[in-house]
């Protein structure tokens, strides 16, 4: 909070001596205590977590304070795996080693409460008190006061292809401290090793890094700012559009029209661009999806402008079907307890539940109870017919003894 407030105070003032607060050890305690131990995955070092805690998380600790208060920590390479997707395609997943992992969480402890009193309040994404959940209200929020035009777009692979120089330009703007500037640019620098070959990218920021997002933000924080104040300039001050960003996903509203143009050149100022193809302008009586929430306005009898509808998605609801699917099947070999199944359909609705209990979400619900219905008596009556059938076999057994 301390960071905070000072950042917040003081807007110019750049920040040196970071690297004392780095290597303190309740700063790489809490970043240890943030990494995810249900995660087992080695780096390159094929170091684990579980192994770590195994022969001591103080001496861990100890050993990575030591390196970093000596200036000789280094970034090890990144180990990258491909995950299957559902399209076909693959997808590309970074897994750095275990001391890597605590540094970067260390080093977001240090630096998100000074760049936190900088990011402009359209950004919702991986930020402390900031949620999809937020996203979608503020969306919804600019519907209700009339703006009916929409882009819904993506920047086309952001993580991936942020310049490292601009970058690093965006991180001076604040840090001062030259020894935890070298080491993030040690991390955008570092290999990433697939199969036998290793290669070094020439700009994004690491696969799988605990910064990574943070980073993200740091450098999307521009484009908010770049939007932002061409808007005003353009509407003498009153902004006729709005901008809405979780991450790499954005939407921008407007009354009967949207410059996508000048998205695309604030954008291109960046070294980036708008993914065209999931890229979407639409009147809101069409309707759009956001995070996995669709909005649309739905006309009174009257035929004036009407109420705005926020619900999930409908590929929302067709998950849960499917998955409620899945965890009432039926297996006559290990017939599960009806108990067991209503636990295992509560661990797939609850969660969507939660996702949508500010929405609209009734309708949906009642398609995913009316589903869930169906295929409970249908279990039901398989398990019951088993188990009279097991019932029977026993009896004819002890008959037989």
């Amino acid at each position: 909070m301390k960071l905070y407030r000072e950042a917040s105070s003081r807007k110019e003032k750049r920040f040196k001596h970071l690297k004392k607060l780095l290597m303190k050890e309740e700063v790489l305690r809490a970043a240890w205590e943030n990494l995810n131990k249900d995660t087992n995955s080695a780096g390159v070092d094929s170091l684990t977590i579980r192994q770590v805690e195994e022969s001591g998380v103080e001496e861990f600790l100890q050993t990575v304070r030591e390196e970093l208060k000596t200036k000789q920590y280094r970034a090890d390479n990144i180990r990258r795996v491909d995950i299957p997707k559902e399209d076909g395609s693959q997808r590309h997943l970074g897994i750095m080693t275990v001391k890597d992992r605590l540094v970067q969480g260390a080093m977001k402890l240090v630096l998100e409460p000074i760049f936190e009193a900088d990011f402009e309040n359209c950004s919702f994404g991986f930020r402390p008190s900031k949620s999809t959940k937020l996203a979608s209200l503020e969306v919804y929020k600019w519907l209700e006061t009339g703006l009916n035009q929409v882009v819904k777009g993506d920047i086309k692979n952001c993580f991936d292809n942020i310049p490292h120089d601009k970058l690093m330009d965006c991180l001076k703007v604040r840090i001062e401290d030259k020894y935890v500037l070298s080491i993030i640019e040690s991390w955008l620098k570092t290999g990433v090793v697939e199969a036998d070959s290793v290669f070094y990218p020439k700009k994004g920021v690491p696969q799988g890094g605990i910064i990574s997002p943070l980073l993200v933000n740091i450098f999307l924080d521009q484009f908010d700012k770049n939007w932002k104040r061409d808007v005003f300039e353009t509407h003498a001050g009153e902004p006729g559009e709005r901008l809405v960003r979780y991450a790499d996903d954005f939407v921008v509203l407007g009354k009967n029209w949207v410059d996508f143009a000048h998205i695309r050149a604030v954008l291109a100022d960046l070294g980036l661009e708008v993914n065209r193809e999931k890229t979407t302008v639409n009147n809101i009586k069409k309707g759009f999806e956001f995070l996995g929430y669709s909005f649309l306005e739905i006309s009174s009898e009257e035929g004036l402008e009407g109420k705005i509808r926020l619900t999930p998605t409908g590929s929302s609801i067709r998950r849960v079907i499917e998955a409620v699917e899945k965890a009432t099947e039926f297996d006559p070999s290990f017939p599960r307890p009806i108990e067991c199944v209503l636990e295992d359909v509560q661990k797939v609705v609850n969660p969507w539940l939660h996702y949508y209990h500010h929405t609209e979400y009734v309708e949906g619900l009642e398609e995913i109870q009316r589903y869930f219905n169906a295929q409970l008596r249908q279990y039901t009556s398989k398990y019951r017919e088993t188990e009279l059938s097991r019932m029977q076999e026993g009896r004819q057994i002890s008959k037989a003894f």
